[in-house]
């Protein structure tokens, strides 16, 4: 069984992520290949933090 952290674990990590060139690079490319593995488009507008965290929570790897 995959370990789940919570909604709010997650989140953070990701907002981690913002303060670096690398870092936003690096939410690029996750949300990116959740889109291709999903064939869902991310919408224009929204977040790539949004949308990787809601991509997790639809595969049952976050808990609320």
């Amino acid at each position: 069984m995959t370990p789940t952290i919570t909604l709010q674990q997650r989140e953070k990590q990701l907002q981690s992520l913002l303060g670096t060139p690398e870092g936003r690079e690096e939410l690029q490319e996750l949300a990116n290949r959740y889109s291709a593995a999903s064939g869902k488009v991310r919408p224009a507008g929204t977040s790539p933090i949004t949308y990787i965290l809601v991509q997790e929570r639809e595969q049952g790897l976050l808990r609320t």
